[in-house]
């Protein structure tokens, strides 16, 4: 590896192309000992930059030929003495570089020009780094943007389809309400309409189920037991009907249809004087000349399935409320608290919770 050049003025290694070569020693200087600035060594031309001659040998010219012994002798001491004098601390310039208007920069004037450079250089960086990172910001909040934009269209759907459903479960609820009250005004005039079809039934339960029996005769029989008269002429219809629970061990409810209401209410208080007369042995099986065990026989009027469940219901508030009467009229449901309260008739449950 070669050894690096050393300038022969300060002893220092030399840079790769900014330094001088004597023409005439040979010698290496760089462009501070050569006391050239980097301006004026970029402007040399190729023919001034090999004529170049170090100030050491440049001490040594000769003035000139008629020069007397003294002179000579003094300008010898002159150059003697010269060369004990630091090249740095008093350069020797030739003709041309004499001529050349070299400025030395200052210490504060070149921290100022560094400082310059450094905060221009950094001010670009960062205006670069902030441009990066501001163009990364856009992109995502364009990318925001549209999933922003794609959500609001989604929810405008979404609240278009809520106000359209809206407006449905609306009219839907008015036409559900009116229905409802068409329902419960068809249900009323239909309770009606069969408590109507029913005014001249009366309903026998209790009554013990036999395959051979003959229900038309029973109930002649039962009639000569209450002490009413009653021929097979009025009797329109018998028969028995369902139960309501196939579980249930009940026989079958008995249904007769006579021939108006006015013998249905006549049969019917025939058997409630038969009952008062006969508390310990109220009307049952026995009477009737049904062997087995012995069960009671209940006479009533016959109650659409709407009323057989509120007189079950109201028999069971009036025993906890302790009212003492209960009774059918017309299948219309009443109650009595007592022998001095007014009798109030039940038209529905919602009449039923007023009792107190």
């Amino acid at each position: 590896m070669a050894s690096p050049k050393i300038c022969s003025g300060c002893k220092l290694t030399l840079p790769a192309k900014e330094f001088m070569v004597c023409s005439k020693c040979k010698s290496k200087y760089d462009l501070m000992c050569a006391n050239l600035t980097l301006k004026r060594f970029t402007s040399m031309e190729s023919r001034q930059k090999s004529s170049w001659k170090c100030p050491e040998c440049c001490s040594y010219i000769p003035k000139s030929a008629t020069t007397n012994t003294t002179s000579r002798s003094h300008s010898e001491d002159i150059a003697t003495d010269h060369l004990n004098i630091p090249l740095r601390n008093k350069p020797i310039r030739d003709l041309a570089t004499s001529q050349e208007d070299c400025t030395f920069v200052k210490e504060d004037k070149l921290r100022a020009i560094i400082q310059e450079e450094f905060c221009s250089a950094l001010k670009n960086n960062i205006k670069d780094l902030i441009r990066a990172e501001l163009k990364i910001t856009n992109d995502k909040i364009d990318s925001f943007q549209d999933a922003i934009n794609f959500i609001n269209a989604q929810y405008e759907e979404m609240k278009n389809s809520l106000q359209e459903k809206s407006t449905i479960i609306s009219a839907l609820k008015t036409e559900n309400e009116k229905l409802k009250k068409d329902v419960k005004e068809l249900g009323n005039r239909l309770n009606i309409m069969e408590l109507h079809s029913r005014d001249s039934n009366i309903e026998i339960n209790g009554l013990p189920e036999n395959r051979s029996e003959n229900l038309t005769n029973t109930l002649n029989q039962l009639a000569k037991i209450v002490n009413y008269s009653l021929v097979t002429e009025d009797i329109q219809h018998v028969t028995r009907v369902a139960k309501l629970s196939r579980e249930s061990n009940r026989p079958r409810a008995v249904i007769v249809k006579l021939r108006s209401p006015r013998q249905r209410d006549a049969f019917l208080t025939a058997v409630m004087k038969f009952n008062k007369a006969n508390v310990d042995k109220k009307l049952g099986s026995h009477h009737l000349g049904i062997g087995g065990t012995h069960s009671p026989v209940f006479v009533t009027e016959h109650l659409t399935p709407e009323n057989k469940s509120l007189h079950a219901a109201t028999r069971k508030k009036a025993k906890e409320l302790c009212y003492k009467f209960v009774w059918i009229r017309n299948g219309r449901i009443y109650v009595r608290k007592d022998e001095n309260c007014q009798a109030l008739q039940i038209k529905s449950t919602d009449t039923l919770s007023l009792l107190n």
